[in-house]
C-alpha cells in the first residue's frame, strides 16, 4: 500500500504538470506582475513561500509550549516527518482506523459548517484555490526569471511548503492523523488540476480578482522565534454596476469581509469585520489526532496601490486582544531605501518589531516572546 500509493499520487501530479510545462513559453501572466516593485509584490518570491507556506502553522498555537511560543530550533521535525510520511503512505490503514464516514463528511465533502466537523473548509480554500493560484504564479515568477522548467520549479516548491507545513502541525505527535492524507494526496493535486484550466485562471485574475497579499517573515536571533509568517490572500470582486468599489475578502487564517474603495486612481483602502484562527485545538477520538479551531473576532484595514498591499493593520478580541500591522516596502522611503515593517502587540504577541527588506525572505526582529 506504501508503494502503491505513492507511486500513484506521483503519476498523478506529473501528469498534471505535464501539459502545463510544454505552455511555459506562454508570456501572459494571470497572478505575477513583474513591473510592481512595491507592496507585497516586491516580498513575494519562492524563498518567501517557502517560508510563510511551511511555518503560517505558528500563527495559530502550532508552536505553542504551555502557551509560549518556542524557538523554530525546539520543533521536532523528524517526529512531525515521520508522522505525515507514515500517514500519507498508509492511507487507506490509517482513514480504517479513523473512520471512512468521518473522513468523508468532515474532510472531503462540505456537509456542515460545525467548526468541528468543517475540517474540509481550509482544505477547499487553502489547498484547491489558495495553493492552485501559488502554483501557477510560482511558475510564472520562475518563467519570468529565466528558469527552464517553470512548472516543475514551482511543483517542487508549493508541494515543499505544503509538506513541511503538515510536518510542523504534527511536530509532537504519533498517531493517525487524516488531515495531512486529505491536503496531500486529495486536495492539493485537485488545486494543481483545477488551476491547469485557462478559464480558472482567468476568472481568478479578471472576474473575482485574486492576489497573494502574504507576510513578511521576521526572525529574532536573541530567542530563534520566527514571526509573522503565513499566508493570506485577498479577493475583490466588482460589480458592473460598482464605479468606485469591489466586494472584498481577506483570507487566510483570518477571514476578513468587507468593501474595498478606490481613493484615487492607483489606490484602494480595504475594510472588513470576520474571525482569526487564533488557537488550534487537539482532539483523540479513537486513538486518532483531530485539530479544531477555535476563533475570535478581527478586524481590518488595508492600503494598497494597484492591488499590492502596502499597509495591513488587524486587531482580533475581545477573548485575546492583539493588534498586528505589516507596512510593506514602497509606503515609507527614506532616499532610496524603503524597509518594510512588522509590529505586534497584545495578549498573543507581547511586544515585537521586525524590519524587512523587499526581495529578502526573512528580517530581523526583537522584543518580547509571545505565544
Amino acid at each position: 500500500m506504501k508503494i502503491g500509493s505513492l507511486r500513484g499520487g506521483v503519476i498523478l501530479l506529473l501528469a498534471i504538470a505535464l501539459p502545463l510545462v510544454l505552455k511555459a513559453q506562454n508570456k501572459h501572466y494571470f497572478f505575477y506582475r513583474p513591473e510592481i516593485d512595491y507592496g507585497s509584490e516586491a516580498v513575494s518570491n519562492p524563498l518567501t513561500l517557502l517560508l510563510n507556506g511551511s511555518y503560517d502553522v505558528l500563527r495559530n498555537g502550532g508552536h505553542q509550549n504551555n502557551g509560549e511560543s518556542v524557538s523554530i530550533f525546539q520543533l521536532d521535525y523528524r517526529q512531525g516527518f515521520r508522522n505525515v510520511w507514515d500517514n500519507i503512505t498508509n492511507p487507506a490503514y490509517h482513514i480504517n482506523h479513523y473512520g471512512w464516514k468521518r473522513f468523508l463528511t468532515q474532510e472531503v465533502f462540505p456537509t456542515s459548517l460545525d467548526a468541528n466537523k468543517a475540517q474540509w473548509l481550509p482544505n477547499y480554500g487553502h489547498h484547491i484555490i489558495g495553493s492552485g493560484m501559488l502554483w501557477v504564479r510560482t511558475a510564472e515568477w520562475f518563467d519570468y526569471h529565466g528558469y527552464p522548467h517553470p512548472y516543475w520549479f514551482s511543483f517542487l516548491v508549493t508541494t515543499a511548503y505544503q509538506f513541511m507545513n503538515e510536518v510542523l502541525e504534527n511536530n509532537h505527535s504519533n498517531r493517525t492523523n487524516v488531515d495531512p492524507i486529505a491536503d496531500i494526496l486529495i486536495f492539493n493535486p485537485l488545486g494543481f488540476l483545477v488551476f491547469s484550466s485557462h478559464a480558472v485562471r482567468k476568472f481568478f485574475s479578471e472576474t473575482v480578482r485574486m492576489y497573494d497579499w502574504s507576510l513578511q517573515p521576521v526572525f529574532n536571533p536573541f530567542n530563534a522565534h520566527l514571526r509573522n509568517a503565513g499566508l493570506q490572500f485577498a479577493f475583490k470582486y466588482q460589480p458592473h454596476s460598482f464605479k468606485r468599489t469591489a466586494l472584498f475578502l481577506y483570507y487566510g487564517i483570518y477571514g476578513i469581509g468587507g468593501i474595498s474603495y478606490r481613493v484615487k486612481k492607483d489606490y484602494h483602502l480595504s475594510f472588513g469585520l470576520g474571525t482569526v484562527v487564533n488557537r488550534l485545538q487537539e482532539h483523540i477520538i479513537h486513538g486518532s489526532r483531530l485539530i479544531t479551531p477555535h476563533t475570535d473576532g478581527a478586524l481590518g484595514i488595508f492600503w494598497d496601490r494597484n492591488h499590492s498591499v502596502l499597509l495591513s493593520a488587524i486587531l482580533t478580541g475581545p477573548r485575546m486582544y492583539n493588534a498586528r500591522i505589516n507596512v510593506y516596502p514602497g509606503l515609507i522611503s527614506i532616499g532610496k531605501f524603503s524597509p518594510g515593517l512588522f509590529l505586534a502587540f497584545g495578549q498573543w504577541d507581547h511586544f515585537v518589531i521586525g524590519f524587512t527588506l523587499a526581495r529578502f525572505p526573512v528580517g530581523l526582529a526583537a522584543g518580547a516572546g509571545g505565544k
